[in-house]
């Protein structure tokens, strides 16, 4: 019920022992003093509500401040305005939320969520409504504990029969299997499957065909958090140019239908897209979103087809969600049947994440649950169970997203499930997947390596991608090492297509010396002003730099040589390589490698020393001090030097590190190019994860670095729950075998 604002005691809220906010105190009380009318504010809404929150990611055992501003045209006494305010906890629902006044002249009241220590997981919602005699608004805010666990909810295909019944049945299994959240997806097709005005064809208000409305009222209940997807009226022909205005009509008309359901937390954009052209579209859509209220979420799922599309989007300032799909499972296209590996589905969401992260936006990873053509199950339109297994595996060793969304566990489960025998295998992989992810998510990905593999601006990036960014991110599984993906931010008001940036972006900058990230660019070569400024700017101020060749970069605004310390000439083979200075701790001095058949450029030392070299002296390893920071090249790409001296390039990236501080937990040897890892040091806590994506078993050795041989520790078994109590210098070789497509997860606990 709605509280009308008066005097009385501070409010406050907390969360009871049973996941539940409850209410501390009563509400407060307003002056009487009336408002003056404002004669500018002739025409604009009488009412309006935005709500913010301070925190986008707490803490179970926080704290998170929620501030709403009430705004009137002047009209108005907020005197007789009356305010609701709700939070909305994933798998619980609904509770009151309390606010006090804090500013009579700002409109401003705040308040308080306290979360319990076992807070559950997932994306809560604020919602604040006013009423007053003549006028209603509504206010939303999200904030996001833990990781997502989301899927799309395809309305479209309830059946005409029993729509309500089936569609709880499908949320009840959903948010059985761990789900937290749904995209209300396919909302028009054929016809609007609500009772739309601004469709030409609808829904009939309270039909069996009425089915978005009864949808959120069960994900209310329920306590799945919602955004709903909004797209062009599709029931009529129309030209392209008519698109988008349709779309911001739906929009408005969702906002004005459904704006009070508590799990209601924003809008999502229908359209599909790749290349860098897409962003002109989101930026609209997402301004759109905030137009209706600024505390909406606006979310998107883009193809990665450019990486750049990555940078671009989280220069967005509206958007606030992004679902990077890469095509793992196919196209249905013959001319464009990608079938990434299931290991990809990491790649694409640490390329998403890498972005999102830096502008404090949310990215959910993207597992496929269809199969299309060659990868069908079972000849229906159906991921195997293997294939669904190891997406969500994959997705789940990667640091970074705040999630993952299923596409979708509605359709390919719930629906296929009442005419595919198959589902039956496929289903329970899923679920065991699912309890995985929330298992490795929590355990294992959830620090930096600090490593970043840097994608700077360029034309022509989809073919780069493929040639030198996939090879280097598949020879470092190889290596046993988890890396992140940075791709370049354009800065702020150079992110408008199609206008060359120029500027080094400060922004990104500070982020990544502040998170102390060490740069790695492989096989880069030419680098427009931005990105020439960055790297240079970045080494000067302190950074570490490591450049794989062959091609090594040229940028206008760095002098090479400067930069590197040395002078290339023309490739040539070699047969042998030679450690001439150690780097840490691993490869000694005078230690020799096979060069391997390929020809190398030849690097010749000028102000930078040459850390190992061919056997004519050429330098295999240069190392060149610059300004407070450190650059070194290696004329070998990232794939043949780790596959030459896999132990000399640890301790390359493990002596950049060092400069930070910074100290891995393990080494890890024996992974394979179809397999991933994940690490963290746990705050005195190591844990580690391998994922095999193949048949066939792997054995592996975890090697955890930095344990006292003397002291005791516990071994866990993070996916069995077994523990033994061992010496330190009993876990200085762990073997494991890794089953095929399975995971092993250990942590290292002090005794």
């Amino acid at each position: 019920m709605m509280t009308k604002i008066r005097r009385g005691a501070q409010l406050g809220c907390r969360f009871a022992p049973g996941g539940l906010l409850v209410l501390l105190g009563t509400a407060l009380v307003l002056s009487t003093a009336c408002q003056k009318r404002n004669p500018a504010a002739a025409g604009r809404e009488k009412l309006r509500v935005e709500v913010s929150v301070d925190k986008l990611r707490p803490s179970p055992g926080g704290a998170v401040g929620v501030s709403a501003v009430i705004r009137t045209d002047g009209s108005l006494s907020l005197d007789d305005v009356k305010l609701k305010a709700t939070i909305f906890v994933p798998t619980r629902g609904r509770s009151d939320l309390a606010l006090s006044l804090a500013s009579r002249e700002l409109g401003l009241f705040k308040g308080e969520a306290r979360l319990e220590a076992d807070a559950p997981e997932g994306l809560y919602g604020v919602t604040v409504e006013a009423a007053e005699p003549g006028s209603t608004a509504t206010g939303k805010a999200s904030f996001i504990v833990g990781k997502v666990v989301a899927d799309f909810m395809i309305i479209s295909a309830l059946p005409q029969a029993g729509a309500r019944e089936d569609a709880a049945d499908y949320m009840r299994r959903f948010a059985a299997a761990g789900g937290t959240m749904l995209v209300l997806h396919d909302i028009i097709n054929g016809k609007a499957w609500y009772p739309s005005r601004v469709c030409a064809s609808a829904a009939m208000p309270r039909s069996a065909d009425d089915r978005l409305g009864p949808a959120l009222e069960l994900a209310d209940e329920l306590g799945l958090s919602c955004l709903v997807t909004v797209v062009w009226d599709t029931t009529e022909k129309k030209p392209y140019a008519e698109y988008m205005a349709s779309m911001k009509a739906v929009m408005r008309e969702l906002w004005s239908l459904y704006r009070d359901h508590p799990s209601l937390l924003g809008f999502y954009d229908y359209q599909e897209g790749s290349g860098t052209y897409f962003a002109a579209h989101v930026r609209e859509f997402s301004d759109s979103v905030k137009a209706l209220n600024k505390g909406l979420l606006a979310g998107c799922a883009p193809y990665i087809d450019d990486p750049l599309l990555a940078g671009y989007l989280a220069a967005i300032d509206s958007l606030d969600l992004v679902v990077y799909q890469g095509s793992v499972m196919a196209s249905y296209r013959p001319d464009n049947r990608k079938m990434f590996p299931v290991r990809r589905t990491r790649d694409f969401a640490a390329l998403s994440a890498g972005a999102m992260i830096q502008k404090g936006k949310i990215a959910l990873s993207h597992v496929e649950l269809f199969g299309y053509l060659e990868k069908s199950f079972g000849g229906a339109y159906l991921a195997g169970p293997e294939d669904a297994l190891g997406q969500i595996l994959s997705a789940a060793t990667c640091f970074g997203p705040d999630g993952l969304a299923l596409f979708s566990y509605h359709y390919n489960v719930h629906v296929m499930g009442k005419i595919t025998p198959d589902v039956l295998k496929t289903a329970p992989a899923i679920e065991s997947g699912l309890k995985a992810f929330r298992t490795l998510a929590r355990e294992v990905a959830n620090e930096p390596s600090h490593i970043g593999v840097y994608i700077p601006y360029s034309d022509w990036w989809t073919d780069r991608w493929s040639e030198s960014i996939v090879p280097a991110l598949d020879a470092f599984r190889r290596l046993g090492l988890a890396v992140e993906i940075v791709p370049f931010i354009p800065p702020k008001g150079e992110d408008v297509l199609p206008f060359y940036p120029y500027h080094l972006n400060e922004e990104q900058l500070e982020f990544l010396l502040s998170r102390k990230y060490v740069l790695v660019l492989p096989d880069i070569s030419g680098m427009q002003d931005t990105d020439s400024v960055l790297l240079k700017t970045f080494v000067e101020r302190g950074g570490t730099a490591v450049l794989f060749g062959p091609r090594i970069p040229y940028g206008d605004l760095f002098d090479r040589e400067a930069l590197t310390g040395g002078r290339e000439d023309a490739a040539r083979k070699h047969t042998l390589i030679e450690i001439r200075e150690p780097m840490f701790s691993r490869v000694n001095q005078g230690a020799l490698y096979g060069a391997g058949a390929a020809a190398v450029p030849i690097w010749k030392p000028t102000s930078g020393r040459a850390y190992a070299v061919f056997e004519d002296g050429a330098a295999a390893v240069l190392v060149n001090p610059l300004g407070k920071g450190l650059v070194v090249t290696i004329p070998l790409d990232v794939a043949s030097a780790v596959g030459t001296m896999p132990g000399y390039v640890r301790d390359i990236l493990d002596s950049a590190l060092g400069r930070y501080g910074v100290k891995r937990p393990f080494d890890i040897v024996g992974v394979n190019g179809d397999m991933d890892v994940g690490m963290t040091t746990g705050a005195g806590a190591p844990a580690a994860a391998v994922t095999n994506y193949g048949p066939t078993p792997v054995d592996v050795v975890i090697l955890p670095l930095g344990l006292a041989p003397g002291k005791n520790y516990v071994l866990l078994d993070l996916a069995s729950g077994t523990q033994s109590r061992r010496k330190g210098s009993e876990l200085y070789q762990l073997r494991f075998r890794v089953k095929g497509h399975g995971f092993i997860a250990l942590k290292i606990l002090p005794d």
